[in-house]
């Protein structure tokens, strides 16, 4: 993460503002929350490890960037990021399903993160390698020896490679371990069917065949087999916890959802109260044992998100509460910041419908008038409905190209503008027919 080690905080709020509308508090908070973990990053003696992060409660209804918010700043940093939603602890048994297996997930992506890195660092000397193989082949079938750098320029011109060789290649594994059944079961499915496929995929070996084959089709599997083997000697695994123990993001959706209710002394509220207290080792720092080695979790930030309708964090086991210092209250969309959420950020709704009509050869043009009335009606209709915030946007704005959507590319083609006037007739027999309505909850 040194890349990011020149982030301050108004410069990661700047960057939020690329891709969120509003809501500055929350990335006020987030940003101070990521930059406090670089500070400690640069902090030296036996203080560090006593600076904890500062986790963080974000509360508002459904659909007004919590989870873009965390997942955005994610992606600034290039940390692991792992979603998980609380109630889903709660399905399983009567106390949830084992709520280290977020921490699992983590490890997997931080494992995986640092081993891209390997590949990246490794790939050059693969192809090295792969071209060497490459040029042994062809001398045994009577090519004059050439230099190995006007050698690696025919190859990489393309000049070479309708020329037919034989050639040991390795076969594809993942195909030959999709025969092999994984046992279903909560928490087991990843975890037991990963371990298994590469414990065959040790017993088996690595299986080679030989075969005529063209160079163009040959190189590139001969890189991958090369860049695996370079991998498979370095230590990604230790640099892939240290990742996930100083870098990763958890974020806990729906935390609200396991509150009991007042009074409760069974049933559901006790797999509630059970799945918070499941929670405290994690947020307090605890080792968490995966298949890759063992995790401590006292430097992972946790940040828990909910809508929070007629309860509060205060409602929370005091314990848990505890464990989430900062909170913060999103503000719902009102129509203007819906116009904003459609046109503003980077790869806005209106941009993806953009390109993905461009595709087929059709141009549309939605004038400013006519997203305005497409933020209108989706906050009429988060007010007579569920509001479901900016994702109201999306169904609205389906439903107004509808017939583009189906008609590209063989009925519609070419330019289409739409303005206000002719938005707001498409838009009003949504409003009308209550049918229609019903569809686009």
């Amino acid at each position: 993460m040194s890349q990011s080690d020149g982030l301050t905080p108004a410069g990661i709020v700047g960057w939020l503002d690329r891709h969120v509308v509003g809501q500055d508090e929350a990335k006020r908070t987030v940003a101070i929350a990521l930059r406090n973990r670089l500070r400690r990053r640069k902090v030296e003696g036996p203080i560090r490890s006593e600076i904890y992060p500062s986790n963080i409660i974000m509360m508002g209804p459904t659909g007004i960037g919590k989870t873009e918010i965390a997942r955005r700043l994610a992606t600034l940093v290039g940390a692991p990021f792992v979603k998980v939603e609380a109630t889903k602890y709660t399905e399983t048994g009567y106390v949830g399903r084992d709520v280290e297996s977020m921490v699992r997930d983590l490890v997997r992506q931080a494992v995986a993160r640092a081993a891209d890195r390997v590949r990246d660092r490794k790939r050059e000397q693969a192809i090295l390698r792969a071209e060497a193989r490459l040029k042994e082949a062809l001398r045994e079938k009577g090519m004059p020896d050439i230099a190995d750098e006007e050698f690696s320029r025919l190859l990489r011109s393309g000049k070479l490679d309708e020329r037919e060789i034989e050639l040991l290649l390795p076969e594809e594994q993942d195909r030959r371990m999709e025969i092999v059944p994984f046992m279903p079961g909560a928490g087991m499915d990843a975890e037991f069917g990963e371990g298994l496929k590469q414990a065959f995929q040790k017993i088996m070996g690595s299986r080679q065949k030989k075969g005529r084959v063209r160079i163009g089709d040959a190189r590139e599997r001969l890189i991958d087999d090369e860049v695996r083997q370079l991998v498979e000697g370095e230590d990604y695994v230790g640099e892939g916890l240290r990742i996930a123990q100083e870098e990763g993001i958890i974020f806990i959706d729906e935390i609200d959802k396991i509150i009991g209710s007042d009074g409760g002394g069974g049933g559901p509220d006790v797999s509630r109260l059970g799945v918070q207290r499941d929670l405290l080792p994690l947020l307090e720092g605890c080792a968490v044992q995966t298949r890759h080695g063992t995790v401590r979790t006292d430097h992972i930030l946790f940040v828990a998100a909910g809508a929070f309708h007629g309860s509060s964090p205060a409602d929370l086991i005091p314990e848990l509460q505890g464990r989430f210092p900062l909170r913060v209250s999103l503000d719902p969309l009102g129509e203007e910041d819906l116009y904003r959420v459609l046109t503003e950020p980077e790869s806005c709704l209106l941009t993806q419908i953009t390109e993905l009509l461009k595709a087929d050869g059709v141009e549309l043009l939605l004038d400013e008038g006519a997203a305005r009335e497409v933020a209108r009606v989706a906050c009429v209709l988060n007010e007579i409905t569920e509001d479901i915030g900016a994702r109201r946007l999306r169904p609205v704005m389906t439903y107004l190209v509808d017939d583009l959507l189906f008609g590209a590319p063989d009925l519609v083609r070419g330019r289409v503008e739409l303005d206000r006037k002719a938005t707001e007739a498409r838009l009003e027999k949504l409003m009308a027919d209550r049918d229609e309505l019903d569809y686009i909850l």
